[in-house]
Order: C-alpha cells, then structure tokens, then sequence
C-alpha cells in the first residue's frame, strides 16, 4: 500500500512538477544574487542572472558550486540574510569540513522531506523509532522534528552505547535511525558486553529471535545510497534495511532514497531538481582519481553500472584495467 505524507506534492502531474521547479529555481536565483555575496561573485563571473534561466534545460548554464568551495569559503559569505535570521548552526562531513547555518524555512523544508520518507516506510503515531546518533548534528534533529509531527514515540539513544543498550531493555523498537557505522557499532559493543556480563550475552543472542530486542525497520543515512554492512546488518538485527541519502555538502537528508518496491529511487523533485550536465560536451576520456573506481569489486558507487555502459560506446570496451 502507497503512503504519503503530502499526496498533493509527492503525486503531483510531471508538468506541473517541472512548472514549480523552474518557479522555485528562478526564485532562488534571484534570492542569492541580491542577498549572498559569494553568490554574486559567481553568477557574474559566469555572466548568468535570472533573465537567462527560461527552461529547466538552462540548469546547465548555471555555475555549479564545488566541495572545495564549500569547505573553504566562509560560512558568513554564503548568508543571505541577517545571523537574526539564523535558527540552528552546524558542522558536517569529515574532520567537519562544511558549517551550514539553517533559517527557519529550511528547517521546515529538512522535516517535510524527512516526514515523507518516514511516512513512506510505514511510521506512524504508532511507531517507536530509536534515534542513535550524535544530537549536535541538525540532521538529526530534523528527524527528531519529523518523527513528533508524526506523532511517533522517539528514543532518543544518542552516540553513547551504554545509554543505548539501558534504553533497548526497556522499550522495543518499530524502526530505528541512525547509520551504518554507529548501528555496526552498537551491535559490536553488544558482544563486547556478552564478555563483562552474562545477561548482555543473552541480549545479543536475542537481537535475532526475541521479539523484545528484534528490529523490523533500520534507516541508514548514507552519501553513497550502498553500503556493504547493509547484509551483516539485516541479519544480527532480523531488519530490513533502507538508506536515505545524506550529504554533507547540502546539509541535509532526505534529498532522495531508495524505492521499496524496485531499484529506482524517489526524489524530493520540488525541492531539488535532479540533473546530470554533459561535462565539456561529450569528453572522450574521465579520469577516475578516486583511490576506488568503478571496475574495482568493491566499488560500492550507485552509478557504477553506467559505466559499464558507456564503456561498452567506447573504442576499448573490452581492455582490462587493473589500477
């Protein structure tokens, strides 16, 4: 059974999706050329305003922000409105590389996608959801905010394993959240505790069987939308496993996620508007600099069959790579 949080948006005609995409992208524009100074600086390096964009296809006259940007700039030169202005402030991505700072609009933009996707996998009122992670990150709290405009009951586990563990004797789980790292490592701290008490021991060896420990649901936030803990997982728990793409770089989750029912994905489309721009029209050669590349076993990338693809177009679809 289909379920959904806002019907009138998330079952909306392509052509009035497109319609409010090229709306809310104009509109956009507009907002960072007037307001934020980085943002002037790029658009007029690149001679493009809001006069230019007329078609959802003139995305790609766009200057396209990078990661470096991003982790370089200041935080302050991205605003575009006063810190007055500014509800939450926080730090995401390795070593905490990019600072997002969240008005009260965005914040309700994070919860309405986070509350579409958890309506989607069947929480309800009804639902107690544990939420494992560290409570400092704003995505977190987006789905704090989106599991009580539900209505669900919220465990909040936080990143200390210990608290955790205390608080899954007590209350059983519908779902929890969190991601592949921390839910790993919340069951290795499990069979680290079988070691020091006897009675956690019986705890792990229930995570499988008994009802009060057993897990139907896990959402994993994740950038690369494939992780291959997602196996080991769904067997110490008995759970079935769903990841929401997360992005240090938006500052955000929710953006798009995986469907239940194949192996496509759902995309916050009114939000944002999923393209992929022909990079120096029709290159003949792409560098992979990665240290991991699409060939490699254990590539995890959720685009690495398209380039299994594209290389069969090649003049060299049957070279074997090594490196």
């Amino acid at each position: 059974m289909l379920m959904f949080a806002n019907s009138q948006i998330e079952q909306l005609d392509r052509t009035e999706m497109e319609k409010l995409q090229l709306e809310r992208l104009k509109k956009e524009i507009r907002w960072v050329c007037s307001k934020s100074s980085f943002y002037q600086r790029k658009f007029a390096e690149a001679k493009v305003g809001v006069p230019d964009i007329k078609a959802l296809s003139d995305i790609e006259k766009l200057p396209m922000t990078t990661k470096a940007e991003l982790a370089s700039v200041s935080a302050h030169e991205l605003l575009t409105l006063p810190l007055s202005g500014i509800l939450r402030i926080s730090k995401h991505g390795s070593l905490a590389r990019y600072t997002h700072m969240y008005t009260g609009q965005d914040v309700a933009k994070n919860v309405e996608m986070l509350t579409r996707i958890l309506v989607a996998h069947g929480i309800t009122n009804a639902s107690t959801v544990g939420v494992l992670w560290d409570m400092s990150d704003s995505r977190i709290l987006d789905v704090q905010c989106a599991l009580e405009f539900i209505g669900a009951g919220v465990l909040l586990l936080g990143d200390d394993y210990d608290r955790a563990d205390s608080l899954l004797r007590e209350f059983k789980m519908d779902a929890l959240i969190s991601d592949f790292r921390q839910v790993t490592q919340l069951i290795v701290h499990l069979q680290a505790q079988e070691n020091v008490d006897g009675m956690i021991g019986a705890v792990v060896d229930e995570l499988n069987t008994a009802d009060d420990f057993k897990v139907p649901l896990v959402l994993c936030f994740e950038e690369n939308m494939h992780n291959p803990m997602r196996g080991y997982i769904e067997r110490r728990l008995g759970a079935k496993v769903y990841s929401i793409f997360s992005s240090p770089e938006l500052g955000c989750a929710g953006a798009m996620f995986p469907c239940r029912e194949s192996s496509g994905l759902h995309v916050m489309e009114d939000y944002y508007y999923p393209e992929i721009i022909e990079a120096c029209k029709n290159p003949a050669i792409i560098h992979f600099c990665m240290p991991q590349k699409p060939w490699h076993y254990e590539c995890i990338n959720p685009f690495k069959e398209l380039y299994y693809k594209y290389r069969k177009m090649t003049p060299w679809p049957e070279v074997e790579l090594t490196h």
